[in-house]
This record gives C-alpha cells, structure tokens and sequence, in this order.
C-alpha cells in the first residue's frame, strides 16, 4: 500500500513558497481547500477544491460518500494577518469487496506583509527577536491493510528566507504508527538550525534579520494535509490534522544587534496596517468548524478503531 502525499501536498507547499515572491510590494491573505476522493471500483477519483478566499476569511471544501459508507473527508483554511489556522480530517472505510478505496483533505492558509524598521538613530542590519504559538496536534489511526496519514507546515519566511519552520507527519499502517516525523527550525541572528523534536505545540522564538529602512516581505503559512486508505476487505483508517485555532502571531519581544545589544527607539511599518509589534487578540478565536456530520463520524470511527484494538 502506497503513500501518495507528495503528489497532492508537495505543490501546495510550493505554491505557498511561490506566493512569497509574488509581488513584494502588496499586503496578501489566501485560505484554501481541497478534497480528493476515490470510491473503489465503484467510481473513479475526483476533486473538490474550496473556494480560495484572497482577502481574509475561511475556505471550506467537504466529501461524505453515498456509495462507500464511511468514506468522508473535510479540509479548512482560515487566513487573517497574524493568524492561520487549518484543519483537514480524512476517514476510508473498505466496502466489503476487496476494492481500495481512499480519501485525502487539505487546509491551507497564508499571509504576505511588507514590513520597514526605521530610526533615527540605528542603521545597517539588525534582528527582531518574534514569537510564533503553534497548537494543535496529528491523530492516525488504522486497521490491518489500511493507512492513515496526517501532516503539518507552518513556514514564517523574511525577504524569501526561512526563520522558522515547524513540521510533523505521523502515519499509522495496518495498527502501527509507523511514521512520526516532527521537526522544527528557529532562527538566530539569520542561521536556522532545523531539528528533531518530541512536540509541535507551544509558543517559539526566532530571529529576523532586516536592515534599517529598508522594505521587505514577511509571510506566513499554515497547511494541514490528510489521507486515510482501505486497501483490505472490512478496513477502516482516519487521519486528523487538527490546527483550527493555531498558528498565532505574538509579537516582537525586542530588536538586538549580532552581539545581543538591544536596542530601543525604533519603529515599525507594514503595508496592512496590522501592527506586528503586538500578539494577535489573544481573546477567543471564532474557529469555523467542519461539518458536523463529519464530526459526528470522525468520533465514530476512532471508537471503532479503538473497540477492535481492544477486542
């Protein structure tokens, strides 16, 4: 049973990179969706791609099958500067017959700001000192001759370079994680150390290099991807990447010099408007869910997975 997620993730990831360099002068938001289905013999593969909302909202795009009960899927992408968070849930249930079926989901979000440091009094290259709040978390789960997969992205670039990357996949085949893969990289004083690490979730520091007055692109993205595949008679897998209310902005904590000198009597500019100094609302997020008949089934299918490990 073969795994396909750089064939529907990879050029998301891509395109979200190429978003980057797009017009360096304009202030960008961009949420998308997309499910891909595949009922078995019973019907060939489609796409269902969500709206792509380009200026601040949410793009939903949802599957339940009426031919393979238990196939759904869902994907969610929420975009606002300072704030990204997605969703994708994905479940495949075997008809019965021998036929593999499968589902694959995804939820995208971005942002693009143009950001300039100015003062009086300091020129040349410094760094501001951000911090960036991740929560959420991967679920896999699947019977023998079933997969599921569930991934996670978040990228935050500076004049097209990465200063912080955190990243997870974690597969389950045939009732076995087989795959739990998280990564992280922060920057310091430009350099970006990426690394193995035992959690995705918290709140994380991390360096971007500037020059004073001088203008340059910062962006933000958010992807959830998910795969569930049956492959043997009576199978059932789920995937859940769940970062519906994640990918929170939180401020600058301080601008420094290669040496660790902070500096002070500096200000900020961008081209939204949103002042990137302060932490996004850290009141309630108003997170749009997914359907909730894919809820309801996603909550099923994980207490069947868990009655037949039990039994």
């Amino acid at each position: 049973m073969k795994l396909v997620r750089s064939a529907f993730f990879g050029p998301v990831l891509l395109w979200s990179c190429l978003l980057a360099f797009a017009s360096p002068a304009q202030a960008t938001l961009v949420a998308s969706s997309a499910v891909v289905y595949d009922e078995g013999i019973f019907n060939g593969s489609f796409t269902i791609n969500g709206p792509t909302v380009t200026n601040g909202g949410t793009s939903v795009a949802g599957f339940t099958s009426g031919i393979v009960p238990g196939l759904a899927a869902s994907g969610l992408g929420t975009a606002a500067y300072g704030a990204l968070h997605v969703n994708a849930f994905s479940a495949a249930a075997n008809p019965g017959i021998g036929a593999t079926s499968q589902t694959r989901a995804l939820g995208s979000a971005f942002w693009s700001d143009q950001l300039t440091f100015s003062s009086a009094t300091y020129t040349g290259v410094a760094y501001a000192r951000a911090i960036f709040q991740l929560s959420g978390g991967l679920n896999s789960l699947s019977d023998p001759g079933a997969v599921g997969n569930s991934t996670i992205a978040a990228r935050i670039q500076a004049g097209g370079n990465t200063v912080f990357t955190s990243t997870g996949q974690l597969v389950s085949q045939g009732g076995a994680i087989t795959i739990n893969d998280l990564r992280r990289g922060q920057s310091v004083n430009g350099l970006v150390a990426n690394e193995s690490v035992s959690a995705l979730t918290g709140q994380f520091a991390f360096d971007i290099p500037f020059v004073f007055g001088v203008a340059f692109q910062m962006t933000g993205s958010l992807d959830a991807f998910t795969q569930a595949m049956s492959g043997a008679a009576g199978s059932v897998a789920s995937a859940h990447s769940n970062f519906g209310s994640s990918g929170l902005w939180k401020g600058i904590s301080e601008v420094h010099l290669a040496d660790g000198t902070v500096l002070s009597g500096y200000g900020l500019t961008s081209a939204s408007g949103f002042d990137w100094t302060k932490a996004f609302p850290s009141g309630p997020v108003t997170a749009v869910s997914l359907p909730a008949t894919l809820w309801l089934f996603g909550a099923g299918m994980l207490g069947l997975l868990g009655m037949r490990r039990r039994g």
